[in-house]
């Protein structure tokens, strides 16, 4: 999976995830948090998941606000739904 963080007036962050084949959605948001921590600036962003299966991406205080796009996948049987808090 490629996720794109786009925040405002500054240039755009690819996060690349790498997710095993055949694993469940609790494994594939960990993954995903796991990856989005690695890659983008701690003192700008934090990421948590929250009930196993939903990941959050916060902005940390003073930080512009941020778009997020999937860009790619070929994982299947996964369902990523975007939402803004």
């Amino acid at each position: 999976m490629v996720f794109r963080v786009n925040p405002v007036g500054q240039n755009y962050i690819d996060v690349t995830v790498n997710i095993a084949e055949g694993q469940g959605e609790n494994y594939v948001a960990k993954e995903i948090t796991r990856a989005f921590r690695a890659q983008l600036p701690q003192d700008r962003y934090n990421v948590e998941r929250d009930d196993g299966e939903d990941v959050l991406i916060k902005k940390r205080k003073g930080v512009s606000n941020f778009g997020l796009q999937l860009i790619s996948t070929n994982v299947k049987a996964v369902r990523i739904n975007l939402d803004r808090e």
